[in-house]
């Protein structure tokens, strides 16, 4: 089974698909917390939409501001993987990212509905610190 790292292309045409990231942040006297996330990728950022009073809001605030994110996907023999630990910053949600993200996630009968009462009021910005990518079989 041959393993290899993905190229710039291979890694932003990777993040671009509607994929669900886990985030992992810490939580300090038990393991990390983890959760499936939507996620937006940019040149040197992550976004990631969340309710302001979620657990992993919460966990931000109190704690170093480290997480970390991964994206995988198998099929068949082959998985590809982005892994990334990164600093986030917790901010209010921005209009655009709720759109890009409505738009790379739901079908489109399904957006205004979404958009008519988001779950999420906030949004974190990460960047990336280390970014480690596979691509195995």
């Amino acid at each position: 089974m041959a393993f290899r790292t993905m190229t710039d292309d291979e890694i932003a045409e990777f993040l671009a698909r509607p994929l669900v990231a886990v985030l992992a942040i810490d939580d300090p006297g038990r393991a990390p917390h983890v959760t499936p996330v939507w996620f937006h990728h940019l040149p040197g950022k992550f976004q990631v939409m969340t309710p302001a009073k979620s657990k992993k809001t919460r966990l931000h605030r109190t704690g170093s501001g480290q997480l970390s994110l991964s994206v995988q996907t198998a099929d068949g023999p082959t998985a590809r993987y982005v892994n990334m630990q990164g600093v986030a910053e917790l901010l209010p949600l921005d209009d655009a990212l709720l759109h890009v993200m409505v738009t790379k996630y739901l079908p489109e009968e399904a957006r205004a509905a979404y958009l008519a009462n988001p779950p999420e009021d906030a949004m974190f910005n990460i960047t990336p610190q280390h970014v480690t990518t596979g691509v195995i079989g």
